[in-house]
């Protein structure tokens, strides 16, 4: 076992991507990691876009772990794309899309094409 401390190294989640680093990087890679999700959309058609998530605002005293958890929401509810047929979240619409291919709820649903499903607006938690 190396280092002293034997736990975790302190890791902050992007609300972004969903993505973990360290808490030296995640300043610089935030502003990475917004202007990807800009390019991104913009590959899009205007009406499967997405406006780039709000920053979560933790509070003056949070805990590293409040804050996390508020990235984690941040990044569900505006970032996550829900399956309308299962509910399951996706990180994006391609993958969604891959999904719908192969998911017997979204097959059932009346006007079941792939292109009828798509639910802009984020994940639906069970």
């Amino acid at each position: 076992k190396s280092g002293g401390g034997g736990g975790k190294p302190k890791a902050v989640l992007c609300y972004i991507c969903g993505k973990e680093f360290g808490t030296t990087s995640i300043s610089i890679h935030e502003v990475q990691c917004a202007k990807k999700f800009e390019a991104q959309q913009a590959l899009l058609p205007e009406g499967q876009r997405k406006p780039l998530p709000q920053k979560p605002e933790a509070g003056e005293g949070a805990s590293l772990e409040e804050r996390n958890k508020a990235a984690q929401e941040a990044y569900e509810d505006q970032v996550m794309v829900a399956c309308p047929g299962c509910n399951r979240t996706f990180s994006g619409q391609d993958r969604m899309e891959i999904h719908m291919k192969g998911c017997k709820a979204a097959q059932a649903m009346p006007g079941s094409g792939i292109r009828d499903c798509i639910v802009p607006g984020g994940a639906n938690k069970s």
